[in-house]
C-alpha cells in the first residue's frame, strides 16, 4: 500500500477533493493518527479536519495511481525537491 500526504485547507476543498476522489473505483482511506476514514466519504473527511497532514492510503488502487495523483497535486504536500 502506498501512501501521500495532502493538506485539505477548508470545507471548500474537502469538497473538492472528495468528488475527485468519487471518480476513480479504486479504495482510498484517509488517515489522521490513528483514526482511518473513507477518502470518498465528505462526512468522514470532514470529522479529521482541516489544515493539518493527512495521509491518503491507497488500499486497493486498480492501476489508477498516476492519474490520481495528478488530479489530487494541488492537495499533495511535496518535499523538497518538489516531488
Amino acid at each position: 500500500m502506498d501512501t501521500v500526504t495532502v493538506i485539505l485547507k477548508n470545507a471548500d476543498e474537502v469538497w473538492q477533493f472528495v468528488n475527485t476522489m468519487r471518480k476513480f473505483e479504486g479504495e482510498y482511506d484517509l488517515e489522521a493518527g490513528s483514526y482511518s476514514v473513507d477518502a470518498k466519504s465528505v462526512l468522514g473527511v470532514c470529522a479529521l479536519g482541516t489544515g493539518k497532514p493527512l495521509e491518503l492510503r491507497m488500499v486497493n488502487p486498480k492501476g489508477e495511481e498516476r492519474e490520481l495523483l495528478t488530479q489530487l497535486d494541488q492537495y499533495l504536500v511535496k518535499d523538497k525537491t518538489g516531488r
